[in-house]
């Protein structure tokens, strides 16, 4: 794994299935911030800043992965379930399509 203090202040749109808003504001999208413990990292509400879980460990190597090839997101990076991925790719090729 790479650095994984180098994710702190990435922010995340959490669209999973188990994944519930803050229960506090609403808001879906959380702040990757500091280690603790055994946890590569912690989530914080990116409004609120109520602590909203853990960062895995897998998904923290994606994501410094995707930032060394492409570079820090302007905007979230969203988190989504695999079927939930696969749908939308489906549904915006059907809506790029040209109508014949």
């Amino acid at each position: 794994m790479m650095d994984a203090p180098l994710l702190a202040g990435l922010r995340i749109r959490l669209e999973r299935s188990k994944d519930v808003p803050c229960g506090v504001c609403g808001q879906a999208v959380v702040v990757v911030g500091k280690a603790a413990g055994p946890h590569v990292a912690s989530l914080h509400c990116a409004t609120c800043d109520r602590h909203r879980g853990w960062l895995p460990k897998t998904i923290a190597d994606f994501l410094m992965e995707t930032i060394s090839q492409f570079g820090w997101p302007p905007e979230p990076i969203t988190i989504r379930n695999p079927e939930f991925a696969q749908a939308n790719a489906t549904t915006l090729w059907v809506h790029a399509r040209p109508q014949c």
